[in-house]
């Protein structure tokens, strides 16, 4: 494996601190509406894949690592990936391009990249080890969704296709509840009801999580000093000696990789001398670790000591998917004509929302997060929108034959009896 590559295993998406259908109506198109011209599409190889997903990952979390550099962080841009993957499939012309351009998806294949994706995953539910990936879509009832659209959430992503009426709250209560069905009870509340505005037509929705026991447990060893530049808190530790951890170190860095029982998911820990100065590198302090720890073997005694923690972590992902380029999506000129029989504009990307959860202690560790894209429709959907908020003359008349029967004119709503 070559030194700078992007090809590393799923453990590195994970440690970046780092689906039967229900049946659903939909209104028939307007013949206006043709389908969208094919688009060619290539296929990636798994390498190729890998390397895109995690180009997408360090590019995404230094955004959150100058934004939240004095701040615990836990993301999955990898679970952000695959949501975005969803409304690639439903994205058409620029706004397609743009997506494609960000993901390194332009002109591939974005089904046959997400079941290689699932491919090399070490799914799985056994006692010692849980990972698995979970998506679904909400989808407005009466709303002209296209048939391949759903059938290709169905098909590709193994999604969960369901529909909605008109009740937000009650679309936020279902989208909470299977987030936190899906991720046992971590993320509970994922969108709230201002998340969601009143002209949502779709959410869509994807979960990662996992769960897994350390090879060899770690034990309380009482607190210890966590330094911060020159000043330091105590923290709750725990410690190991173990010969499977791999230990790295660099000219000013030292990293771990810590296994954990009945899959090849690790955790890798990377402690610069000065993590401050290190944000400015972070890409190549992260690569180079992670190289080292590649041609590193397992064998020595390791005696490993590090704190207990949990982080959550919640965001609107706008502002940092349009600095990496996705922009024309949440615009009045966003082309979701793969999605729905609409035309530009008609419907767009409203917010994104993340949300992770890690849990590290004796036993190992708990993980999970959530993306959900929500998709509105844009208020020049209608061809013409009048407003009456003024005084004004009204009659009833007879349309056919033109008799006016009553007239009036209307100035007060207070004086209404």
């Amino acid at each position: 494996m070559k030194s700078n590559s992007l090809y590393y295993p799923l453990a590195i998406v994970l440690v970046i601190l780092a689906m039967a259908s229900l049946f659903v109506y939909f209104e028939k198109p307007s013949p206006q509406f043709s389908s969208p011209a094919p688009v060619p599409a290539k296929a990636l190889t798994l390498p190729e894949v890998i390397e895109k997903v995690n180009n997408f990952t360090l590019n995404l979390y230094g955004l959150m690592l100058a934004s939240n550099a004095d701040k615990n962080v836990i993301v999955s841009p990898f679970n952000v990936y695959i949501a975005l993957t969803m409304l690639y499939e439903g994205a058409n012309s620029t706004t397609r391009e743009e997506l494609g351009n960000a993901m390194g998806l332009d002109n591939a294949d974005a089904c046959s990249a997400y079941q290689q994706l699932l491919s090399m995953l070490p799914l799985s539910s056994n006692s010692s080890a849980v990972l698995y990936v979970a998506n679904g879509v909400w989808l407005k009832r009466g709303f002209p969704f296209r048939e391949d659209y759903m059938d290709g959430v169905r098909r590709c992503f193994g999604g969960d296709v369901r529909s909605f009426a008109s009740d937000i709250n009650e679309l936020v209560d279902e989208v909470n509840s299977w987030v936190a069905n899906k991720t046992n009870n971590l993320i509970k509340n994922l969108l709230s009801r201002d998340d969601v505005p009143d002209n949502t037509v779709a959410i869509l929705v994807s979960v990662i999580y996992f769960k897994g026991e350390w090879l060899k447990e770690f034990t309380p060893c009482g607190k210890i000093e966590f330094w911060r530049d020159s000043s330091s808190v105590k923290v709750d530790a725990m410690e190991v000696d173990d010969t499977h951890i791999k230990v790295a170190r660099g000219d000013d860095y030292v990293a771990v990789e810590i296994p954990y029982k009945n899959t090849t998911i690790s955790m890798v820990i990377i402690m610069p001398g000065n993590f401050s100065k290190a944000i400015k590198s972070y890409r190549d302090l992260i690569l180079n670790a992670l190289s080292k720890l590649d041609n590193t073997k397992p064998g020595t005694l390791i005696h490993l000591i590090m704190p207990k923690f949990n982080i959550t972590f919640r965001r609107n992902l706008n502002d940092d998917l349009k600095k990496l380029g996705i922009r024309e999506v949440f615009t009045g000129n966003a082309d979701l004509s793969r999605m729905a029989y609409v035309s530009r504009g008609d419907i767009y990307v409203d917010k994104v929302v993340h949300q992770a959860i890690i849990k590290v202690y004796e036993k190992g560790t708990e993980a999970a997060a959530a993306t959900a894209i929500i998709i509105a429709t844009a208020a020049h959907v209608y061809p013409e929108e009048v407003i009456i908020n003024k005084p004004f003359i009204y009659m009833l008349r007879d349309s056919q034959n033109k008799a006016i029967l009553f007239i009036g004119h209307f100035i007060d709503p207070s004086q209404m009896n």
